[in-house]
């Protein structure tokens, strides 16, 4: 089991930073509306920066948050949904870019972050661009 103990304090890079020790090839990304399973938000209604999670949050203060390899990326965006009013997105690396993985929100954490790292691998050509989301 995995823990990411939100706070207001905190930043979305923070949280990131921890989500990523567990899951080194997913990223979490912040939006300012939220989404229905297997849909997209809008690339513009991305929150990009180091902006502080009581700025986004819509309710709770700090919490923990469990989850662990078999936790879907659907069931870890609804619990930030549910605790906190924070919308929030899974991202899996693909070389050198970050892509949505709507289509995938039935996967779990584990086999989105094995997926990730195997198109590392396998499509490492250019150097990561943190800030590079590719939206379908």
């Amino acid at each position: 089991m995995a823990q990411i103990e939100v706070d207001k304090n905190q930043t979305i890079d923070f949280i990131n930073s921890q989500f990523n020790k567990v899951y080194p090839f997913l990223r979490i990304g912040f939006f300012k509306e939220g989404h229905t399973k297997g849909n997209s938000v809008q690339r513009s209604k991305m929150i990009l920066g180091n902006v502080k999670i009581m700025e986004l949050m819509l309710r709770g203060n700090s919490e923990i948050v469990d989850f662990n390899g078999q936790t879907t990326v659907w069931e870890l965006e609804q619990e930030f949904e549910k605790k906190f009013g924070l919308h929030i997105q899974v991202f899996r690396k693909s070389g050198s870019i970050w892509l949505e993985t709507t289509a995938t929100d039935n996967w779990s954490l584990e086999q989105q972050n094995e997926q990730g790292k195997f198109l590392d691998e396998d499509l490492k050509f250019e150097k990561e661009n943190l800030d590079d989301y590719d939206m379908y």
